[in-house]
């Protein structure tokens, strides 16, 4: 009989911690094997930060989309911008006109270029890169600064990028900073007729994380 009773009880204990299961209580359950699965919110963050090998760069650009959101105020675009890759010397051609340590450069309309020296699919720091280019497609796509001067709109769209970049950095476990090194912007004799500063371009420049600059 005694036997018997603590079967009852055992099993109405049991029975007592179902509902807490499946009722979404944010207390623990303290039976043995129970798990919780995560919310959307947090697989949404594992994935913007995930810096393992990609299988494309598509998948590239859609975890980096996802951690923009995650560390600025800048929507995600209905559509990706789109993403080419040149040779070092081409890009010179194109953006420098000389001899340049460029990396990677936005051109609205036309979207991102990126030195073929540059892996975002491998290398978590290129992945940063990449990311930097796609802030200056999220703020053309919503018009971040878009009434002012080309030079103001310049300098606030590349610091703005700049900091969510090193926020990235922080948050994928990098030590690098990147830091800006042009001036105010106050080289309008370098603007061109599409609003590109080409001294100004990315060059992926790091500095010492325990720097004051």
């Amino acid at each position: 009989m005694l036997k018997l009773r603590l079967m009852i009880f055992a099993s109405a204990a049991a029975a007592m911690l179902l509902p807490i299961a499946h009722a979404g209580e944010t207390a623990a359950v303290s039976s043995y094997g129970a798990y919780n699965a995560p919310s959307q919110a947090e697989v949404l963050l594992s994935r913007a930060f995930d810096t393992s090998p990609a299988t494309s760069m598509d998948q590239v650009v859609r975890q980096l989309s996802l951690a923009i959101n995650q560390l600025s105020r800048h929507k995600t675009p209905k559509i990706a911008p789109l993403v080419q890759r040149l040779s070092h010397a081409e890009m010179e051609k194109h953006v420098c006109e000389t001899n340049c340590a460029i990396k990677a450069w936005y051109k609205p309309g036309e979207g991102i270029v990126l030195d073929e020296s540059v892996d975002p699919q491998t290398n978590p720091f290129d992945r940063s890169i990449l990311l930097h280019e796609m802030v200056h497609y999220f703020q053309d796509m919503e018009g971040y600064y878009a009434h002012a001067d080309a030079c103001d709109r310049w300098l606030r769209r590349e610091l703005d990028a700049y900091d969510i970049q090193n926020r990235y950095l922080g948050m994928i476990g990098l030590p690098s900073r990147v830091a800006y090194v042009g001036n105010n912007c106050h080289t309008m004799e370098s603007i061109g007729k599409d609003g590109i500063i080409r001294r100004q371009v990315f060059s992926g420049a790091t500095r010492a994380s325990n720097s004051d600059e």
